[in-house]
């Protein structure tokens, strides 16, 4: 990829998150630096109706949650202008309320004193977090939380949560306690006195009142301790967008101020005080807050929201009440907690109030809030063995839904969500192991992370996914059509039932949809629009350069595909996709007009789904699309004459308004439509028309994403693409192209992708894969796809998840590493193993059954999970398989294991692993003058120190003690800590982390290494020719190159020289070797770990290196192939060689080898092809 143009989606060194067991926890080394928001959205729950955004726990122990459900919110236009185009809209009303529990000790909120452990169990689907030691505002008395969230799958529009506080604990005698706190009352589930206590929020004090107030604590002894606690429950309704009317907090009802949708929500809160092996259930107090805008209040709020004010009760400045208040003190309206009886029965309403009239940037001021709180004594006496806080809710769309008799438990809710759990896990597989993975499941956690969350959400798809799976309320919320082909491909692959519910929620868009069709002056069919949430386009018509019908393309092959894919589906399904199908292609004929004698349907001024291409004519992936949109649904059609009626099928079409006449001119317009041939010069498929006129990016780093930071205008005259358009019409229609064909576009594209979007790594994976087969290196695309999210890798936790990039990381893994092709002839598996995995294994559900696949080095294996019967096509030109239980006399075949077959075609050798060094002409010498330039900094400096003479480093010296070094263990620049010594500075080790003026061998070796990055930048050392050529002969004939330094300038290096670097599929640098603890030369570590992630058995790996002929081991070296010395003529010029090291002949017995197992290469013989180094290696030429 081009480094100027291409975004950056580097995976940090250490994980946000871990995988223990099915538990996804935080990881506590990165708890303490990453911002609260990743936390909330990867621990946040949905069940695809309702999303709880769960706010972290920063300083008080509370619990906040956000309530988001689907199909509830709405666009509102926010154009001055009333105009029939498309209106810029804002999302409104996805936020129902957010939910508080407290914990409140005599008036302060208990303080945290560690971060809590978070975590979210993918087996029952719940979310835990424990808060240990949490403490009183005076430090008198500590206890736990432990508290856990869920959601109902028996009911989509339940949720609930709970607190347990255990463990109290009071302070041992002399615990600071602030004069004026009232030791001496009891409660019983109410106030029992009013006295306010005097004690300050040590929080808001300044340095001069925290004087005063140390100088006024008092100590008072265990028996002197009691605490007033106050345990709350708080929903908050935000008036902006609400009407509220309510009963209690049990039962609350809100309208829409903007659309007048209606919702009502029931709800359950209770607390249970244990003693021993009593249970006593608390009474509670309910308040009903409004906040009200006084007539001359102009544009603030007058009254504040403190939840730890203790004089803003609403009457009585002093009341001990006050202290505990969460929300506005004007209108409070107050109930005994009593839901079916007295004078509370009534709903009550806030004052009235103008939704338009009064806009504020803090809308906290403008909520109501309804709370509920319990209230007991804690004294040395009358300490719990546990107090729990349970809270339940219901949530229906509907004002006239009745009062669910009894709300599931928290226990039932979590158990539904196990029992749904276990049978997807059942036959669920998707698991990634790679050779360098430094933390345990790293790279396995973000395929079931993932796919947990596609499961759940599942269940509320026919009301649409957002961009953001109810993960955060914003634009995240909008339903991007664009990504419904990769949630549909997903679906396809593990839940075909679950693509269906997609596809049924854009039939639910079809009215819409058909309107959606005429404001674009059509006269039939319907269009699908880019971004909508009720089906209506989201887009403003200033941002809509070309009008974009890709969707519909898109929702009819997935249509096709389901349909192959399905074990069964029902008539009524059936009729309901045909409508689909036939009303989503319907519009092609109206998109472009009939050319050349009424032989070519022209498709112009149609853009694809790239944002960056969308302003020419002739676009490739629209053609494909529509032409075969069109030959699906005659196809489609034709399927359905067999499983329904005629009279079922003249229905839909008599329905639609569709004629004959108007089916001929639309299979015509499908015969019509020529997709643009491969480029004559570049023998590839250009996106546009224009495309290869476009203006090269150029030499200037680009800023991301390019459609925030460069007028349009600027993007369409580059030749650049993001989502690649030509490729993703590869994917989806493989049979319509070859191996060439993958092969040059993807090296076409590949450095013209900018990789703005998730969706362009899944398609260069795919691509890369297809292209370059086991020579490939998908992992790093792969790897920044998973886990864009979990990693926070483009800094957007506030906006929610990423769903498109959710769902395209295990087909990303299924169609790329995998070679699964989906198409006309069914399922087709080619699997790969690429460099750097040791193995990975996904399944697939094809009709009706459920294939998993496992590579690994020895074997592509094949288990029949599920299901009766399969067949598929493995490999190329394609071994037809047939997995089954057993029938008639043939015994079952359930299971299959091929094994894997090397790609080299070179009888000596199947891999050859080079020392970077070999491969650039004098870069020893550049080694040279970095050290030199690095240690005379230093020498000077204790030169004026010390004021002595310091040598400087010779090249001589250089040679003896740093190429020749010789390492005990791991890298330690054991050679520069000699040189150091010779002149007597002794420096530590030290770290990699070390920055450049520590005077550590890391912190001279970190100087080094910006020194000679540089020298690299500013002159790159010359690519050895003669090695090169012969390089390209070894990946040409199917020899996998790993190439491998112990310096960490080994990146730059081949950054620099990217014709060179694509030739290698492995690599490892020094920082790789200290992260694995690789032993320094002569130790062979390096050599074998390389061969290792090339999947090469040693004894068939050939290893070009320098300096072979002091410190090596022969015996050791035995074990390659073959060592081949190349001549370096920086050494070479100023030392003769060492005898090369040569096995005993009791050795030779031993390993059964021969001598040499070192061959010299002088720069002058270097072999010119693969012939002449077999030669060599043979030792018929030397």
């Amino acid at each position: 990829m081009n480094p100027l143009l291409a975004r950056d989606y580097e995976v940090p060194k250490k994980p946000i998150f871990l995988l223990e067991g099915r538990d996804v926890v935080q990881s506590t080394e990165a708890s303490a630096f990453v911002s609260n928001s990743v936390t909330d959205s990867v621990m946040y729950s949905t069940n695809g109706n309702l999303g709880l955004r769960h706010l972290s726990e920063v300083e008080r122990v509370g619990f906040k949650t956000e309530v988001l459900m689907n199909g509830l919110y709405h666009e509102e236009p926010t154009d001055i202008s009333e105009y029939m185009g498309i209106p810029r809209t804002n999302q409104v009303g996805a936020s129902i309320c957010t939910v508080d529990f407290d914990c409140m000790l005599d008036g302060e909120s208990g303080t945290l004193s560690s971060i809590p452990s978070r975590k979210l169990s993918l087996d029952d689907g719940a979310y835990r977090s424990h808060c240990s030691d949490v403490m009183s505002a005076d430090g008198g008395l500590i206890f736990d939380t432990k508290y856990v969230r869920t959601v109902g799958l028996s009911d989509l529009s339940t949720w609930g949560a709970q607190v347990c506080y255990s463990d109290f604990r009071l302070g041992a005698k002399g615990s600071p306690v602030p004069v004026g706190s009232d030791t001496k009352i009891g409660f019983c589930n109410c106030v029992a006195g009013s006295g306010a206590p005097h004690s300050l929020s040590v929080d808001s004090m300044s340095d001069g009142a925290l004087q005063i107030h140390s100088s006024h604590v008092t100590y008072c002894s265990h028996s002197d301790l009691n605490y007033r606690i106050e345990l709350v429950v708080l929903i908050s309704i935000d008036q902006e967008c609400w009407d509220v009317a309510h009963q209690q907090m049990d039962h609350v009802h809100q309208c829409s101020l903007t659309s007048g949708k209606e919702v009502t929500t029931f709800t359950e809160v209770e607390c249970v005080v244990k003693y021993g092996d009593t249970y006593r259930p608390l009474q509670a107090e309910v308040e009903g807050t409004a906040w009200i805008r006084e007539s001359e209040s102009g544009t603030t709020s007058p009254f504040s929201r403190d939840r730890y004010n203790v004089s803003a009760g609403g009457g009585g400045g002093g009341a001990r009440d006050g202290a505990s208040s969460y929300s506005n003190t004007e209108s409070k309206e107050h109930g005994n907690g009593d839901r079916d009886g007295g004078s509370n029965s009534a709903f009550l309403r806030p004052g009235s109030w103008h939704y338009h009239t009064f806009h504020s940037s803090n809308k906290a001021q403008k909520s109501y809030v309804i709370k509920k709180r319990f209230m007991m004594p804690l004294t040395p006496e009358t300490v719990p063995d546990s107090v729990v806080l349970t809270f339940r809710a219901c949530h229906k769309r509907d004002h006239a839904e009745q009062r669910p008799r009894a709300l599931p438990t928290i226990e039932e809710m979590i158990a539904d969500q196990k029992a749904a759990l276990q049978l997807f896990w059942k036959t669920f597989d998707a698991d990634v192991k790679l050779q360098d993975e430094l933390s345990p499941s790293r790279s396995s956690l973000p395929f079931v992370y993932n796919a947990f969350r596609m499961f759940m959400v599942s269940h509320g798809l026919e009301g649409g996914l957002s961009r953001s799976g109810l993960s955060a309320a914003g634009d995240g919320l909008q339903f991007n059509l664009s990504e419904y082909i990769y949630y549909g491909l997903y679906y396809l692959l593990t839940q075909p039932e679950a693509c269906l519910r997609l596809l049924k929620s854009v039939y639910h868009m079809l009215p819409q949809s058909r309107k959606y069709a005429r404001v674009l002056a059509m006269n039939h069919g319907a269009v699908f629009p880019l971004n909508t949430i009720s089906g209506v386009h989201s887009t403003h018509a200033a941002n809509v350069s070309n009008a974009r019908f890709h969707v519909n393309a898109e929702i009819g092959f997935l249509i096709a595909l389901y349909d192959e894919a399905a074990e069964s589906i029902s008539a009524e399904d059936r009729l309901l996709l045909l409508e689909l199908m036939m009303e989503s292609a319907r519009i092609w004929p109206q998109c472009g007009e009939w050319q050349d004698d009424h032989t070519v349907f022209r498709l112009d001024n149609i853009a694809g789904t790239d944002e960056y291409n969308s302003n020419a004519s002739g676009n490739f992936y629209v053609n494909i699309s529509a032409r075969r949109h069109i030959a699906s649904a005659f196809s489609f059609l034709d399927r359905q004459r067999e499983h329904l009626t005629e009279e079922q099928l003249n229905s839909v079409f008599a329905s639609l308004g569709m004629s004959r006449h108007e089916m001929a001119e639309l299979q015509a317009v499908g015969d019509g439509i020529v997709v643009p041939q491969r480029h004559e010069r570049l023998g590839v498929y250009m996106v546009h028309d224009n495309f290869d006129t476009l203006i090269d990016w150029g030499n200037e780093r680009a800023m991301h994403p390019l459609h925030l930071n460069y007028h349009p205008i600027h993007i369409y005259r580059r030749k650049l693409i993001d989502v690649p358009e030509v490729l993703l019409g590869m994917l989806l229609y493989p049979d319509e192209f070859d191996q060439r064909d993958f092969q040059q576009n993807f090296e076409y594209y590949l450095p013209l992708c900018t990789f703005d979007s998730p969706e362009s790594l899944f398609v260069m994976v795919h691509a890369l894969c297809r292209a370059r087969s086991n020579f490939s290196q998908p992992m790093p695309l792969l790897r920044s796809l998973a886990n864009i999210d979990l990693d926070n890798i483009v800094y957007s936790a506030e906006g929610g998840l990423h769903f498109s990039a959710m769902a395209s990381t295990l087909p990303g893994l299924i169609f790329g590493c995998g070679g699964v092709q989906l198409s006309r002839k069914g399922l087709q598996v080619h699997p790969i193993l690429p460099a750097r995995i040791e193995r990975y294994s996904f399944t697939i559900k094809w009709r009706g059954a459920v294939l998993r696949v496992l590579v690994d080095r020895a074997n592509i294996t094949y288990d029949l999970l599920a299901g009766a019967s399969l067949r598929f096509i493995h490999g190329t030109p394609g071994e037809r398989i047939h997995l089954h239980t057993g029938f008639g006399r043939c015994p079952e075949t359930t299971h299959l294991a091929i094994p894997r077959t090397s790609q080299s075609q070179v009888a000596q050798f199947d891999g050859v692993v080079l020392l970077s060094d070999c491969l650039f002409d004098n870069l020893l010498e550049y080694s040279y003058r970095s050290w030199y330039k690095t240690l005379e900094t230093l020498f000077d400096t204790y030169r004026v120190l010390h004021n002595r003479p310091i040598p400087s480093l010779t090249p001589e010296e250089f040679i003896e003690k740093v190429v020749y070094q010789h390492e005990d263990g791991e890298i330690s620049f054991s050679g520069i800590d000699q040189i150091l010594q010779r002149r007597g500075l002794c420096l530590e080790l030290g770290t990699p982390e070390d920055a450049e003026i520590v005077e550590t061998r890391y912190g001279l070796a970190n100087a080094k290494l910006a020194e000679m990055t540089e020298m690299v930048v500013m002159s790159p050392p010359p690519v050895n020719a003669g090695l090169f050529r012969l390089l390209k002969g070894l990946v040409e004939n199917g020899v996998a190159l790993a190439v491998v330094s112990y310096s960490r300038t080994l990146k730059q290096l081949l950054a620099s020289n990217p014709q060179l670097a694509r030739l290698f599929v492995a690599s490892i640098d020094g920082e790789e070797a200290y992260d694995w603890k690789i032993k320094g030369q002569p130790h062979l570590d390096l050599y074998m770990r390389a061969a290792e992630k090339i999947h090469v058995d040693i004894n068939r790996c050939l290893v070009i290196s320098h300096h072979l002929d002091r410190g090596f081991n022969a015996k050791e070296m035995s074990k390659f192939r073959m060592f081949i010395d190349v001549e370096d003529p920086f050494v070479s010029s100023r030392f003769l060689s060492s005898p090369y090291p040569s096995l005993t002949p009791e050795e030779s017995k031993e390993t059964g080898r021969d001598n040499p197992v070192v061959c010299r290469l002088e720069l002058s013989r270097i072999p010119s092809s693969i012939d002449e180094l077999e030669d060599m290696v043979d030792g018929r030429k030397m």
